[in-house]
C-alpha cells in the first residue's frame, strides 16, 4: 500500500480554526489540463514543476533532502494557494521530531 504524501495546513482566521489538507504530489515539467481538473504549474531557479495527483513520475517526498529543496517550498506555496485563504501574511511553523 503506498501512502500518499500531504502537507497539512491549520490556523485561525477572523477567530475561526481551520485545517487544510494539501496532497504533495508533484513533478518536473508542466502539465496541461485534462477533464474539469485545474492545471498547478510552478516554477522556481528555472525548473518547471507541477502538482499531478495521477502521475506515476511523482518526486519522492520522504527523505531529509525534501525538507531543504525548492519543491518543498512548492508544496508549502501550492497548499497555501488552495487553502481558501484570502492572500496575506503567514507565520509558517514546522513540527519537529
Amino acid at each position: 500500500m503506498m501512502v500518499q504524501p500531504i502537507s497539512k495546513c491549520c490556523g485561525r482566521q477572523d477567530g475561526e480554526t481551520f485545517t487544510h489538507i494539501s496532497p504533495q504530489q508533484f513533478k518536473r515539467g508542466w502539465s496541461a489540463t485534462f477533464g474539469s481538473g485545474k492545471p498547478f504549474n510552478y516554477t522556481v531557479d528555472d525548473e518547471k514543476y507541477s502538482f499531478d495527483l495521477i502521475t506515476p513520475d511523482a518526486l519522492p517526498t520522504n527523505n531529509i533532502d525534501w525538507q531543504y529543496s525548492p519543491l518543498n517550498s512548492i508544496a508549502v506555496h501550492h497548499a497555501l494557494l488552495t487553502s481558501g485563504l484570502e492572500p496575506q501574511d503567514v507565520e509558517l511553523w514546522s513540527p519537529c521530531r
